[in-house]
């Protein structure tokens, strides 16, 4: 069809020349230069025919010169976005080497990208999180570096060059940069948390908790917001810890510390400090028996243990032995409390008392021998050497003086010291001395 259109126009367009032919038939000169001799006589439809098709041709001419310069542009934009699909693909390309642990070849990867933008925030991120875990801290900072070069306000930036201080120890350019990131984005959590693990770390506490109280009010959370209540408690805590110890204030971390336990009633560091301020104050008597409900009330061994010690400095052991009788009296079933009372019997070198007492506990529930090396204990400081002898055997792998493991509750961690906050997990009363099960067997049959 568009053919025979075609074929159509040309034959009318023939036609109609034709007809301006028969009415025009006379020759008309052209002069194309000066002088007779430069001359055309031509018929005038021939001038007219011919500029016509000059002009198609121009126009054809034109429009060919365009689609070219089109096609020409095209594939130089092709080829540029050809190479910067490469380009970005290495970038990709080199996250996956540094996801895989081939910290080299994502190196190699991003220099060359850099070669062509090197401008690129993401790539000088990406190149500083590698030499970090490459071990290699100058040259991450100087890519941290390049980064707020281009952008100084790159909160991202700005966060990893905290994390990379934090990393290298260097707490006070660590809280520099964590804190330019909350200049410039007040809600940034990560900057927060950051902050406040630094000032945990170097113990001020004040600061901690100021951090911890800001964590609360930006996130939305509730489960996050949940476990941060925690440590805000906890960091309470421990700026009334603070008060007690470096500042001598018992009546200002008397209240803090009655804070905590209105709002945990088994926070067990509040009530050993607690005690330890009363004593300050002279209410020694108000002491012990804060001590003594706290442990009815948790069951945390460290408190009869730092009941057991303060009687004993004090030199008024009478008050925790008092208190292990009755406890052996209400619970004939937890040998774990016989077993503290000889212990401290041998400490007081009451030996009769601590074999009397340590005699009636079943020797085969308990796990790691400790009650074979308090036997041998007595019997040797009693010159019963083929007895001590026996039990000395049977706990030769053990050591002495015994000594009983704090476990954390949440992570498992053991201490052989008492401590208001676990090392491993930041976790503020978690610590316990575990009995039944791990101790001892509740189960096992008793054998004297």
């Amino acid at each position: 069809m568009y053919i025979i259109t075609v074929i159509v126009a040309i034959l009318i367009l023939v036609a109609f020349f034709e007809y301006l032919y028969a009415l025009n038939p006379q020759r008309v000169p052209l002069h194309y230069a000066p002088g007779k001799l430069y001359v055309f006589h031509n018929y005038l439809i021939i001038y007219i025919f011919s500029a016509f098709l000059i002009g198609i041709a121009l126009i054809l001419i034109i429009n060919v010169l365009k689609d070219s310069v089109v096609q020409i542009k095209n594939i130089f934009y092709k080829r540029k976005q050809y190479i910067k699909t490469e380009l970005d693909n290495s970038v990709n390309k080199a996250f996956d080497a540094y996801i895989k642990g081939q910290y080299d070849k994502g190196i190699d990867l991003i220099k060359k990208y850099l070669l062509n933008y090197p401008n690129n925030i993401s790539a000088y991120l990406l190149l500083a999180k590698i030499y970090k875990h490459k071990g290699k801290i100058k040259e991450a900072e100087n890519a941290i570096n390049k980064t707020l070069e281009i952008e100084k306000e790159n909160v991202t930036a700005l966060n990893e060059a905290g994390n990379l201080y934090k990393l290298n120890k260097d707490y006070d350019k660590a809280v520099f940069y964590f804190n330019k990131a909350l200049e410039y984005s007040s809600d940034d959590l990560y900057a927060i948390a950051q902050l406040k693990d630094i000032f945990i770390k170097k113990e001020e506490w004040k600061n901690a908790y100021k951090m911890s109280k800001l964590f609360l009010s930006q996130s939305k959370d509730k489960e996050i917001n949940k476990q941060e209540e925690q440590v805000m408690l906890g960091l309470k805590y421990e700026f009334g810890k603070y008060l007690l110890e470096s500042e001598n204030d018992a009546e200002r971390s008397v209240k803090r510390f009655n804070q905590v336990l209105s709002q945990d009633k088994n926070f067990v560091p509040a009530y050993l400090s607690l005690g330890d301020a009363l004593i300050k104050k002279g209410k020694i008597n108000e002491a012990f028996e804060l001590w003594e409900k706290a442990f009815l009330k948790t069951s945390n061994l460290a408190l009869i243990i730092k009941i057991e010690d303060v009687s004993i400095k004090m030199s008024h052991p009478e008050n925790i032995i008092k208190f292990y009788q009755e406890l052996i009296y209400n619970n004939t079933e937890k040998w774990e409390y016989r077993f503290f009372l000889g212990k401290l019997y041998i400490r007081l070198e009451m030996i009769d008392d601590a074999l009397a007492v340590l005699s009636l506990i079943p020797v085969s529930i308990f796990k790691d021998n400790s009650l074979n090396l308090l036997l041998a204990e007595c019997y040797f400081k009693r010159g019963k050497y083929n007895d001590a002898s026996v039990n000395f055997r049977k706990a030769l792998k053990s050591s002495y003086p015994v000594k009983l493991p704090f476990v954390c509750s949440d992570c498992g961690f053991v201490s052989y010291s008492y401590s208001s906050i676990c090392p491993a997990c930041n976790r503020w009363s978690t610590f316990n001395i575990k009995t039944a099960g791990t101790l001892y067997d509740s189960g096992s049959k008793d054998e004297v």
